[in-house]
């Protein structure tokens, strides 16, 4: 018999099943759990997010949430004593012992993965009911213990996009990213109470955002991918309840819920970059009137003669995707070439560091002092050898073609946070606002124009720039598109009573144990579970 028989015929969910229709059989095999990864830089007030959601799903739905700390993981797994070196407080050592103990963990398994696959195989157990997982993996055997449940489960939280791309790989649909984040005067207010110094929270900030090794963490990365972000300070913290009660509305589509003027325009800058053919990356922007109404789009990609940019269709392409080159490096090479020409060619340099040997653009050492300049130094953020325009400055062109003065006190959106050259357009073009998802630490923005430019949110006389507080445009459509009637036969609004609804999108338990346990399979391999 074929183990998808097998699975059928020992399943207690499916034995019962007589004069219903194929679609209503898989559907009595659909699970009501729901699995929320938070995703958060270092000090931003997650907490009260993480409690909001718990609060919410056990009023209102009746959930039963547990709340799962992949920090717990570390202390139980690594067991290398903590030491305090010399300068250092008592807090920042501990916090750096659970950097560093979690990056050793990913090391000794090989899974940059290994603390959600923890968190994975300690949700497998809870849905045995703290059985152990059989030997055998004899799926079977697991089937016939599950049962669908109103539970969540909150696993807080994730460092790198291994980790969230593995819960989206098992748990598919019914798993949500919430991406939390306070501004940095904030998170860095909240880790100084925790009697850290000055230097150790930039440290820590540093760290935790992007550690330069194969196993470390890299929360920016992995923060713009959330689902849903949540824009959190002393300032806004009021309005936390009222933005998990919309989400939650949106998961299970428990009331009619539509995009916001702010979601509709970032999810048409999201839609703009796929434009692009820019080798380095698809950047997209959108620009609304203080009304909220789109007056324009823009992307990053070559101007052409007549107007506008390049696009597939057109009679000549002369895009960089044509000769295959960027010419923003190569231009960076010649750089660092004339660079390290003056530097060979002074004769007491020469002398002193390179005993007079004699160093050619041909020489290996030639080539490795342009690489470390390359790398190492202020070069490689230079962007004024781009052969594209902008997505914000494609935007405010066309914008200005079209909308005249209708930009003025506008709002810009763009899935990257502006570069310094475009910062001074927006600024000049009159845009009173720009929203952004992913981080660009080139820019220069705030400092080269402190004065009409900042990142605080209660400015009043300063362009804001301001994370992106809303629906991510990756799920836009899904979860804006209605799945379920919103009128009965007599065109009234059906009521729905969230106690007893499902979410709007489920899996099937039977698949669920079975990746699950292959996705916790190289924790017994490494032996990590023997200790």
């Amino acid at each position: 018999m074929s183990s998808a028989l097998q699975l059928v015929e020992h399943s207690s969910s499916l034995s019962d099943t007589k004069g219903q229709t194929t679609r209503q059989k898989v559907e009595n095999t659909l699970t009501s759990e729901l699995i929320i990864g938070i995703c958060a830089p270092i000090g931003s007030m997650r907490e009260i997010v993480i409690e909001e959601i718990k609060n919410n799903l056990e009023t209102n739905y009746e959930y039963s949430v547990e709340v799962i700390k992949l920090s717990d993981f570390i202390s139980l797994y690594y067991k290398e004593e903590i030491q305090q070196k010399a300068g250092q407080t008592a807090p920042f050592t501990e916090l750096i012992y659970k950097i560093h103990g979690g990056d050793q963990l990913r090391i000794k398994t090989g899974s940059s993965s290994c603390l959600v696959e923890l968190a994975i195989m300690q949700i497998l157990k809870k849905r045995l009911g703290g059985a152990e997982i059989p030997e055998n993996k004899d799926i079977n055997t697991i089937v016939n213990q599950i049962k669908s449940e109103r539970k969540c489960y909150i696993i807080d939280s994730l460092k790198n996009k291994e980790e969230l791309e593995l819960l989206r790989s098992v748990y598919g649909s019914i798993f949500y990213c919430f991406s939390i984040f306070s501004p940095d005067s904030v998170r860095k207010k909240i880790l100084n109470q925790k009697d850290l110094s000055n230097s150790e929270v930039e440290k820590l900030i540093s760290t935790d955002e992007f550690e330069n090794n194969t196993h470390g963490q890299n929360v920016r990365n992995t923060f713009i991918e959330g689902d849903f972000f949540i824009r959190v300070s002393d300032d806004n913290k009021d309005y936390v309840p009222q933005k998990i009660s919309r989400y939650l509305n949106i998961i299970f589509e428990s009331e009619i819920i539509t995009p916001t003027p702010n979601e509709i325009a970032m999810y048409e800058a999201k839609s703009a970059a796929g434009n692009s053919a820019c080798l380095s990356r698809q950047v997209g922007a959108a620009i609304t009137n203080e009304k909220g109404e789109i007056i324009s789009r823009g992307w990053n990609d070559v101007p052409k003669f007549g107007g506008n940019l390049y696009k597939d269709g057109d009679s000549e392409d002369n895009r960089c995707i044509t000769s295959g080159l960027c010419s923003n490096d190569l231009k960076k090479d010649d750089l660092t070439e004339d660079i390290v020409k003056a530097l060979v060619s002074d004769k007491e340099l020469k002398h002193s560091l390179f005993n007079d040997i004699d160093i050619t653009p041909e020489t290996s050492l030639f080539k490795s002092i342009q690489s470390i300049i390359r790398k190492n130094s202020k070069v490689k953020d230079l962007i004024e050898f781009s052969r594209s325009v902008h997505a914000e400055m494609h935007a405010i062109i066309i914008g200005s073609q079209l909308g005249g003065r209708r930009m003025i006190d506008g709002k810009l959106f763009c899935t990257t946070y502006p570069c310094h050259n475009c910062a001074r357009h927006i600024i000049v073009a009159g845009i009173k606002e720009i929203y952004y998802i992913e981080p660009y630490k080139k820019s220069l923005g705030t400092i080269l124009h402190e004065d009409a430019l900042t990142e605080d949110e209660n400015s009043p006389n300063k362009t804001k720039i301001l994370m992106f507080d809303g629906v991510a445009p990756r799920r836009y459509l899904e979860f804006f598109s209605l799945k379920s009637p919103r009128k009965d036969n007599e065109g009234k609004i059906i009521k729905i009573e969230k106690t007893k609804i499902s979410p709007k999108t489920r899996l099937t338990l039977q698949s669920l144990p079975t990746l699950e346990m292959q996705s916790i399979h190289s924790l017994s391999e490494s032996g990590l579970l023997d200790n």
